[in-house]
């Protein structure tokens, strides 16, 4: 009986180490909770961090419009985003699509609001995420219809 017992606080030793291998390899950051913090980071207009969160080159399909950059911070005008009345931006909802060990998409639909809070736009992206080195990076977004990221 006593072996039986050692061999089984054995092998549940010997998974517990393995199951903590697989979470210490695991990315910090889900699918879902990396398109969030690009929300975050465009909302401030930060463009080192959204070049962080993003892989190079980045890519947007919208509508019947391609496009790629060296890097997401080229993609986008924030200036000629304000100038057309954009203050921020909204997450209605978030749905994790798919999700493998090297590649997930996410689908957002969100809000941009005005100074005064009042919605100028709702829309539908569907953003395809990478791993790279356990950290999911934004590889590029696409949606059926057009969305002014300010360049046009």
């Amino acid at each position: 009986m006593k072996q039986l017992l050692l061999l089984t606080a054995i092998l549940l030793t010997g998974c517990m180490d393995v199951e903590i291998e697989l979470d210490a390899k695991s990315p910090e950051r889900t699918p879902t909770e990396t398109v969030s913090l690009y929300v975050d980071n465009f909302n401030n207009a930060n463009v080192k961090a959204l070049n962080e969160t993003t892989a190079s080159p980045f890519f947007w399909l919208l509508g019947e419009e391609k496009n790629v950059y060296d890097k997401y911070g080229d993609s986008v005008d924030f200036q000629a985003l304000q100038n057309n009345g954009w203050s921020y931006s909204k997450i209605n909802s978030l749905e994790l699509i798919y999700e493998d060990s090297e590649t997930s998409m996410v689908h957002m639909n969100f809000s941009r609001y005005g100074a005064d809070d009042q919605v100028i736009l709702t829309a539908s992206a569907n953003y395809l995420l990478m791993n790279y080195d356990n950290n999911w990076k934004i590889k590029g977004g696409f949606a059926s219809t057009k969305i002014s990221i300010g360049k046009d």
